[in-house]
């Protein structure tokens, strides 16, 4: 289940670097911000791509991420 983010995103989910998910890979969006698990990912990309393009959960690496766990 995706959270938090924006609803309307077109996800590009990545490795979540200090995420935890029961039984799953944490997974965020690059674009939003939101949270999920590999679970969420229809179409995987590369192991190198999904890992080396990981993020950390308070990134917010284009000022646009919308989650309630960055600092404003």
């Amino acid at each position: 289940m995706i959270r938090y983010g924006r609803e309307n995103c077109n996800h590009v989910l990545r490795h979540r670097k200090d995420g935890w998910e029961e039984g799953c890979i944490p997974v965020i969006c690059l674009k939003c911000g939101a949270y999920g698990c590999l679970c969420d990912i229809e179409i995987k990309p590369s192991k190198e791509v999904f890992f080396g393009e990981g993020q950390k959960g308070d990134a917010n690496i284009n000022g646009l991420w919308v989650n309630p766990y960055l600092k404003s």
